[in-house]
């Protein structure tokens, strides 16, 4: 089970998620310090996703999976063992993206709060009704790597 972490800040989901798939001894003061080590954003302004850089320098890998059912998000449903996800999408009222973590347990969504977990499909229903919109047909699989 996943520590369930709040964000803090109205633009902090992102060190929040990575701190939540990651585990002990990963905590939010210490991904949110390690992160100030990685470029956020490249010479022309647009955002970069440091956290890849991070969790593969921290031992992790992290694989870009097609989702193949965009109603239910079912693929999040049969996670391997060992792993975790990260699902982004957008926010469109707020104009902003949003990260949420997953796991065999659920959905933890790191702006309620408290953050707590939901079934995957009380998760699907809030995202229909708010009106939510992915930014691909894609989610992010996150595991410890294994070997060198």
């Amino acid at each position: 089970m996943m520590e369930k972490i709040t964000q803090r800040t109205h633009d902090d989901c992102t060190i929040c998620l990575v701190a939540m798939v990651m585990g002990p001894p990963y905590t939010y003061e210490r991904v949110l310090q390690d992160s100030k080590q990685y470029p956020r954003a490249d010479a022309e302004g647009h955002g970069l996703a440091w956290w890849k850089d991070y969790l593969h320098d921290e031992g992790f890998e992290a694989e870009h999976r097609s989702l193949s059912d965009l109603r239910a998000l079912s693929d999040l449903a049969s996670l391997p063992k060992d792993s975790r996800a990260m699902l982004v999408f957008e926010i469109p009222h707020l104009r902003t993206g949003h990260i949420v973590a997953i796991d065999q347990f659920g959905v933890v969504d790191p702006q309620e709060h408290p953050a707590e977990y939901r079934s995957l499909t009380d998760f699907c229903d809030i995202f229909k009704i708010e009106g939510w919109r992915l930014y691909s047909r894609h989610f992010w699989l996150v595991r410890k790597r294994i070997g060198p």
